[in-house]
């Protein structure tokens, strides 16, 4: 009985835990646009 509490409340957690990871990274990828110029040392020319 315990130990598929403890499963299910795991899963649960992970569960989660994934969806605000997600939201997080999503959000802060679409906030940022912003793409620094290149430094004249890293360029191919």
């Amino acid at each position: 009985m315990k130990n598929k509490l403890f499963k299910k409340l795991l899963g649960l957690g992970a569960g989660v835990f994934t969806f605000f990871a997600l939201a997080t990274s999503a959000s802060a990828c679409t906030c940022s646009f912003y793409q620094p110029k290149e430094p004249k040392a890293l360029r191919e020319e």
